[in-house]
């Protein structure tokens, strides 16, 4: 049975696909069968993968398919669930009625943070609504905030410094959350991959790519760890 990781952020433009299809290409790296579902009206994910097939750069062991309502994403998932070992959703980038039906569906909901208060603000949102969500079901769904798009100029932005005392705060209030340790710089080819360019892991070894891959291979490491590690960090 596949695990359901989420990407869910309120904000457009926070990184969520960008995130997604980093994931899915160190997921599928370490043979596993990655389905990537797009249920975002603006169809970001389902384009990159039209061009991925346009250029010839299909990667191995993922999938991409698309569902635009709540009986399609829970059909999706229930559908796949045998097929894949990592269902992994793009959620829409406004608060909607589908991110109830994805986050009951997800084992992990990621929250991509940008160094800026509406992008943090965003992921406080999604933390309640998980925390909302597992309270009315039931259920133990994990939230996981993910810093992105982060500079070393950014790193002294008054916002960047907010963002560790901010889901402090959260945990504070009894919310289940955690703020992963890896971060994602701002790196061309995150955006460049988004041009049907297949997955970061496809691409030439240059410096750039290294440092990426290095990058992308710990934050799957973490939410892995943090994953496995959190019923007893709920508990203790």
């Amino acid at each position: 049975m596949s695990l359901t990781y989420a990407v869910v952020s309120n904000k457009g433009g926070a990184g969520k696909t960008t995130l997604a299809t980093l994931l899915a290409g160190e997921y599928a790296l370490g043979q596993q069968r990655v389905l990537m579902v797009d249920a975002d009206g603006r169809r970001n994910l389902a384009g990159w993968w039209k061009l991925c097939h346009a250029k010839g750069n299909v990667p191995d062991k993922i999938e991409v398919t698309t569902a635009a309502t709540q009986r399609a994403i829970a059909d999706v998932v229930e559908r796949y669930r045998n097929s894949f070992d990592l269902v992994l959703i793009d959620a829409p980038g406004v608060d909607s009625v589908l991110q109830t039906t994805i986050i009951r569906s997800s084992d992990v909901v990621l929250s991509p943070v940008q160094p800026g208060i509406k992008e943090i603000e965003a992921a406080g949102q999604t933390a309640a609504e998980v925390n909302d969500i597992n309270d009315r079901f039931g259920l133990s769904v994990i939230h996981m905030n993910v810093r992105t798009r982060i500079t070393l100029p950014g790193r002294s932005l008054a916002a960047y410094r907010f963002i560790r005392p901010f889901v402090a705060g959260l945990i504070e209030a009894n919310y289940q959350t955690m703020l992963l340790q890896t971060e994602l710089f701002e790196r061309n080819v995150y955006r460049d991959i988004q041009n049907g360019l297949g997955t970061l892991q496809m691409q030439d070894l240059t410096e750039s790519v290294r440092k990426a891959r290095l990058e992308v291979k710990a934050l799957v490491e973490e939410i892995e760890l943090r994953r496995v590690a959190a019923p007893d960090e709920v508990t203790a």
